[in-house]
């Protein structure tokens, strides 16, 4: 009875947009990347940053602001949408005291998920970021990122917590399946920050042929913040794919959060490859759009007459040997 009554009171939210905070939701982007002229048949990325730190006056106001969000980007003709990694923690501040996770789990299953995918446009591609999804009687978590394909919800679990992720409470386990999904004619996966960092990852991804990227991160530090800005760059050199980057930033409970919202290119004859990052964001909402040349990622897997050095179609065996 609880979770239809939010529900309704999130739609009345929404509907209303209507938000109310304890400190200012929105805020403007520090700058406006360089966004290409919009190439025929190319997909809309929005990348949303998400100041944790925010304090909602209820759970239904925090779904709200995400439904807010979700609205705007469907009316704005966005095609791919992404939210950060752990955002979703913000419903922890209203959560009871026993087992909060699982209370946030259920949540967002049968309230965020649904309101979400009401609001979003059909055809759009949602990244939900990821939550620390609990199940009644476990002891552990998965980092898990919702996915709305085609209408329905998937889910990508985090294959790879950091060291401090295995050691909270609730630990966080490793997810055992990185899925892949086919939309508009290509590949697409979720790579959760740490996961992104991974050569293991990414040399299985290549086997896939993916060509877009989407991670949702939360970096502590510049350190962080260096590691999935250069690897997500590497990665759209090696997989010959399109890599979105969605930082978490905010402060709540000591636990800080930095980054740069990034598009990554592959350089390859034809493609403007310019690293596309918005400034360092440690605070407030923003939202950041990039133009993804869909087209032309999809060709990269067809060679011309004329060769062109592409290493994400070389699959050549080795051996290693120690001399």
């Amino acid at each position: 009875m609880r979770y239809a009554l939010l529900l309704a009171a999130v739609a009345l939210f929404a509907v209303a947009v209507v938000v109310t905070c304890r400190r200012e939701p929105v805020g403007a982007p520090d700058t406006v990347p360089a966004v290409d002229a919009p190439l025929a048949g190319g997909l809309k990325a929005r990348v949303v940053s998400w100041d944790i730190g925010l304090r909602f006056a209820s759970e239904a106001d925090w779904i709200a602001r995400v439904v807010q969000e979700t609205r705007k980007a469907s009316a704005d003709g966005v095609d791919v949408l992404v939210f950060p990694e752990l955002f979703v923690s913000g419903l922890l501040a209203h959560a009871p005291d026993e087992r909060p996770h699982e209370w946030c789990t259920r949540c967002v299953n049968e309230v965020l998920l649904p309101a979400v995918k009401v609001a979003a446009g059909a055809g759009m591609l949602v990244c939900l970021g990821s939550y620390a999804h609990q199940d009644a009687n476990e002891t552990h978590a998965l980092n898990r990122s919702p996915v709305l394909l085609n209408g329905s919800w998937h889910f990508a679990d985090k294959i790879h917590p950091t060291q401090g992720e295995r050691i909270e409470d609730p630990p966080i386990r490793p997810g055992e399946v990185l899925p892949v999904f086919e939309f508009r004619g290509g590949r697409v996966a979720v790579v959760v920050c740490f996961t992104l960092e991974m050569p293991d990852v990414s040399a299985a991804l290549k086997k896939e042929g993916v060509q877009l990227l989407l991670a949702p991160t939360a970096t502590a530090d510049e350190d962080g913040v260096a590691r999935i800005l250069r690897t997500a760059s590497g990665r759209a050199v090696e997989l010959g794919a399109a890599v979105l980057v969605a930082p978490l930033v905010g402060e709540r409970d000591g636990w800080k959060n930095v980054g740069s919202a990034a598009l990554y290119l592959p350089a390859q004859a034809g493609i403007d490859h310019r690293p596309r990052e918005s400034s360092r964001r440690t605070a407030g909402i923003a939202r950041d759009d990039f133009n993804i040349p869909w087209p032309q990622l999809l060709s990269l897997r067809q060679q011309g007459a004329k060769p062109e050095t592409r290493p994400f179609l070389v699959e050549q065996p080795f051996r290693i040997e120690r001399r």
